[in-house]
């Protein structure tokens, strides 16, 4: 959106998710030359011992390229869980960051600890953007490693908070058939596997659910 001339506040709560942006901002080049650099030097096992060290490197650059990396090889898309496989990063991508100049982008670290509450520090803005992702995953009750990055979110309180909003919202979803019956009042489009609109449950893969 904002490469199409829209001003994106992007809010996080997670330190290290705006400091990856905050430095691909200020040192796209730099970024993108130590991706490139440490990729090649790392295998498999080394990055899954990563997931649960790499924000303890001792600069931003080094966390931001650990977090780079580990989050593109995840299964899970997050730097800190997930199967790792390297099949899944294009070297090229690294081309990309090194390309990166979005005028209008600017990321916000938002500390509060819930990040349905970051919908109340969301003033000014014509619309509210939440690419949530997956329904059903809760991290503390499958065991699994919660790191700096993640962010847990009690979908049903912000099903309810968004009800309050005075203004325009979107939520991006993988798609959950619970999710058809929490935003029932709502315009749901459903998307397939190549990011086609489609009217088949069995053809959804995401849904964009809107109140405009």
């Amino acid at each position: 959106m904002a490469a199409r001339g829209h001003t994106v506040v992007a809010h996080t709560n997670r330190a290290p998710v705006y400091e990856f942006w905050a430095t691909l901002l200020r040192d796209p080049k730099v970024l993108a030359a130590a991706v490139e650099h440490l990729f090649p030097t790392v295998d498999c096992p080394q990055l899954s011992s990563l997931q649960e060290t790499w924000f303890h490197n001792r600069t931003a650059i080094g966390r931001s390229a650990l977090f780079y990396i580990l989050n593109r090889c995840s299964d899970m898309s997050y730097a800190s869980c997930g199967s790792i496989d390297l099949e899944h990063f294009n070297p090229v991508a690294a081309s990309h960051l090194r390309r990166f100049d979005v005028p209008g982008f600017y990321p916000y670290y938002d500390k509060c600890e819930d990040p349905i509450d970051a919908l109340e520090t969301a003033v000014g803005s014509d619309y509210i953007i939440l690419p949530v992702g997956d329904y059903s995953m809760n991290l503390f009750e499958y065991g699994k490693n919660k790191g700096p990055d993640i962010t847990t979110i009690h979908h049903r309180r912000l099903a309810q908070n968004l009800k309050k909003v005075n203004k325009r919202w979107a939520v991006l979803y993988k798609k959950h058939n619970a999710l058809f019956t929490l935003y029932r009042q709502y315009n749901i489009a459903m998307v397939d596997a190549y990011g086609r609109r489609t009217d088949s449950k069995e053809r959804c893969e995401e849904m964009l659910i809107a109140n405009f």
